[in-house]
């Protein structure tokens, strides 16, 4: 770890160099056609997340790997992936199977609501880790953020979702 002091009269700075890593993300959509009335639960398509991602390896150190994880879809990047600039752009595809039903009570029931579209916040987690690596240690930092959902109704002919049978 790199420290810095920066001196002037009567103050005195500390600034420390660690491993960062943040992660950013927009709203995935999924969109879903009008649901029989009564119906409270919605099955969620397979969503698109896109990933913005700020690795940093402090004192000369070097990002030896990044791994992110939505649900049960994981991804690793390696060597030149990482060496490309501040920001890495990732995008992971979760497939329905790995996701829960949403409750959504009255949405896209009726007809005449049609277009609607609900966001749904901090539904999933992305969960990263980097590893960075350097000549006195390695190590790894982890980050986690809220993933949001925008769940949009259409008409039952358009491409969208199934609807989940309540119980």
């Amino acid at each position: 770890m790199l420290t810095s002091f920066v001196l002037l009269p009567g103050l005195y700075f500390v600034f420390t160099d660690a491993d960062r890593l943040r992660v950013d993300a927009e709203p995935a959509v999924a969109v879903v056609a009008l649901q029989q009335g009564g119906r409270h639960l919605v099955a969620l398509p397979e969503l698109a997340f896109e990933l913005s991602v700020s690795p940093h390896c402090a004192g000369r150190g070097e990002r030896e790997s990044l791994s992110i994880t939505i649900a049960d879809t994981q991804t690793t990047l390696r060597g030149d992936a990482l060496r490309a600039g501040n920001s890495i752009d990732v995008s992971l595809r979760v497939s329905a199977s790995q996701l829960a039903p949403v409750a959504l009570q009255d949405f896209c029931v009726d007809p005449a609501r049609e277009g609607e579209s609900i966001l749904i916040g901090a539904a999933l987690t992305a969960h990263a880790s980097l590893r960075c690596t350097r000549t006195d240690k390695p190590s790894i930092v982890f980050a986690a953020t809220p993933l949001d959902i925008r769940v949009d109704c259409v008409r039952s002919g358009v491409e969208a979702g199934p609807a989940v049978a309540e119980p």
